[in-house]
């Protein structure tokens, strides 16, 4: 049940409902497209005493039972304002206790589970990572996709999402340079394709960042 949709339903009936004329729970429900049952539960909660979906209820009723959705809906919303802090604090901490881990893996040519870390950390904590710390992690996970000799569309698609991540940060100097960085890492016809996809994002962010520069 859309607790919104209901209330906005409500509103609509509290117009047109004749003044203290009693409605049945039943003929109320249709009119505000919920099953009867689900509409006496809401009201019960209200008004124990209500029985059946064939008691009657008064515009009073529908008053007090829209201020104890709209009460629902602003409690829902904290707790879920609530549990978002909670989200970001949870990933902030994964990411600050992984990274100098997988630092450490790099260090140690362990260069597998390191990409596989990266991948851990972007799908638990990526919704709370800095732009500059998601453009730093895409780089590198295409960086470690050439040297364990992954499929070159996989590095390739590291590599533009670093890309989007520096232009979303304006860093052009940062596109061009990971494009000339690793421009002659790939070698043969399809990963030559591979890496084109790259040129072409990195082209059109740069063609955007210098025109909004202009």
């Amino acid at each position: 049940m859309d607790m919104h949709e209901l209330i906005r339903q409500m509103e609509r009936a509290e117009r047109v409902w004749p003044d203290e004329r009693p409605w049945a729970i039943q003929v109320l429900a249709s009119y505000l497209h919920v099953q009867p049952p689900e509409l006496l539960g809401l009201f019960r909660q209200i008004n124990p005493t209500l029985e059946t979906e064939r008691d009657q209820v008064l515009p009073e009723d529908l008053r007090l039972l829209k201020a104890y959705c709209e009460r629902i809906i602003e409690r829902n919303s904290q707790e879920s304002l609530e549990d978002k802090r909670r989200e970001q604090v949870r990933a902030r901490k994964t990411i600050q206790s992984l990274s100098p881990k997988i630092a450490e893996m790099i260090a140690a040519r362990d260069h597998v589970r390191a990409l596989n870390s990266y991948i851990y950390l972007l799908g638990e904590s990526g919704e709370y990572a800095l732009p500059e710390e998601k453009a730093q992690w895409y780089e590198e996970m295409g960086r470690l996709c050439l040297k364990v000799k992954r499929h070159p569309n996989e590095a390739a698609r590291y590599f533009r999402s670093a890309v989007n991540a520096l232009s979303l940060l304006e860093d052009a100097d940062g596109i061009q340079d990971l494009l000339e960085t690793y421009d002659e890492e790939f070698q043969g016809d399809e990963a030559r394709r591979s890496w084109d996809s790259v040129m072409l994002t990195g082209k059109e962010s740069l063609s955007k960042l210098t025109c909004s520069v202009s």
